[in-house]
C-alpha cells in the first residue's frame, strides 16, 4: 500500500514534470525527449548519435529522426564524426538560444519550488535528494537519463550524487552554501 510520503513524492514529481513540459518553445521541441537531446547536445558538444540515444533511452532508428528534427529546425549541425560513418553534433547559433532559454525557465520554476524552504529545511532536503538518487542510479545509462535536463555545473563541483554512483564513488555530501 502506497503511503503519504509516497503520494507526495509523486504529486511533486508531476508537478515538476507538467511544468518543465509545458515550458513554450519551438514545435521542433514539442516533445521530452527533443528537449533532452537538445540539452544533452549542448552538454556533451561534439557527441555521437549513439551517445545521444543512450541519454534519452531510445532506439537508434528513433534518435536519427530526433536529430534529423533538430537539424531540419536548424538547432542542431552535423559535424565530421571520428569515421566515415559517424557524425558528432553541436548546437547552432539557435540551438544555444533556445537550450539557455529553457535552461532558464527550468531553473527558474525549480527555485520558486524550493524557495518555499527555510535554509535548514533546504539542507535536509538536498541531503535526502543526494541519498535517493545515489541509491537509484543504475548504470552510466541511466545516470545521463536521470541528468538529461540538468545543468551540470552546481552538480558536479559539489559532487553529483548520479555521477558518483555511476563512477563507483561514495556517496557525497551536501554541498557547502
Amino acid at each position: 500500500m502506497t503511503q503519504r510520503t509516497e503520494n507526495l513524492l509523486g504529486a511533486l514529481a508531476v508537478l515538476v514534470t507538467d511544468e518543465l513540459y509545458a515550458l513554450d518553445t519551438v514545435p521542433a521541441l514539442s516533445g521530452a525527449t527533443t528537449r533532452a537531446m537538445l540539452n544533452a547536445i549542448g552538454q556533451y558538444p561534439g557527441a555521437s548519435i549513439e551517445l545521444l540515444r543512450e541519454s534519452v533511452a531510445l532506439s537508434h532508428p528513433a534518435a536519427v529522426r530526433a536529430v534529423a528534427g533538430l537539424v531540419e529546425a536548424g538547432l542542431v549541425e552535423k559535424l565530421a564524426g571520428v569515421d566515415k560513418r559517424s557524425v558528432s553534433l553541436a548546437l547552432s547559433a539557435a540551438g544555444r538560444r533556445e537550450a539557455k532559454r529553457l535552461q532558464r525557465a527550468r531553473d527558474a520554476m525549480l527555485t520558486r519550488i524550493v524557495g518555499h524552504l527555510s535554509n535548514k529545511e533546504r539542507e535536509v532536503f538536498e541531503d535526502l535528494l543526494i541519498k535517493m538518487l545515489w541509491h537509484e542510479t543504475r548504470d552510466p545509462a541511466h545516470a545521463m537519463q536521470l541528468c538529461r535536463f540538468c545543468d551540470e555545473g552546481p552538480c558536479l563541483q559539489a559532487g553529483c550524487p548520479i555521477e558518483c554512483r555511476d563512477e563507483g564513488l561514495p556517496m557525497p555530501s551536501r554541498s557547502a552554501q
